[in-house]
């Protein structure tokens, strides 16, 4: 398979906007959360107790009782962490294919507890498509993985 060719400079310009708005607003959830103590556990459980009052899938509503909400802290923590390292992955381009399928995830989880069809999940879907867009083109000419994978 033939290696490609170098990425367009307008291409590269759109890559970093998405990766510098899906970073801006990661990094100020996840360092909301970090300082409304979410590291300390509690914080999360009210809106846990909304989402399964109103998630319109029952798989997912019995995962959160059973699974989430019983372990809120240590998903509170994983939450926290999450967004705030998608975040700086995707601001400096470092392991952006990646960070962009555990931001899928993450995600995909949010849009999962409130309904697809929620207007609250309006901007999850928005961001799963530009993360998809990630993990297909990659981070571009401007991001650090450019260096970091360079003669592989």
């Amino acid at each position: 398979m033939q290696r490609p060719g170098p990425v367009s400079t307008g291409t590269s310009l759109a890559l970093l906007a998405v990766r510098l708005y899906l970073g801006a607003y990661l990094i100020q959830t996840g360092t909301g959360k970090l300082a409304h103590g979410f590291l300390a556990g509690g914080a999360l459980l009210p809106q846990l107790q909304r989402f399964v009052a109103s998630t319109p899938h029952a798989w997912y509503r019995d995962w959160l009782t059973g699974v989430v909400v019983p372990h809120e802290r240590l998903f509170a923590i994983l939450t926290a962490l999450g967004e705030t390292g998608i975040a700086i992955a995707l601001i400096l381009g470092a392991l952006t294919r990646f960070s962009a399928v555990v931001g899928i995830f993450v995600i995909g989880n949010y849009l999962f507890a409130k309904g697809f069809w929620n207007p609250a999940a309006l901007h999850d879907k928005d961001f799963l498509v530009l993360l998809l867009v990630l993990v297909l083109a990659g981070g571009g000419r401007w991001a650090l993985d450019r260096w970091l994978w360079r003669g592989r």
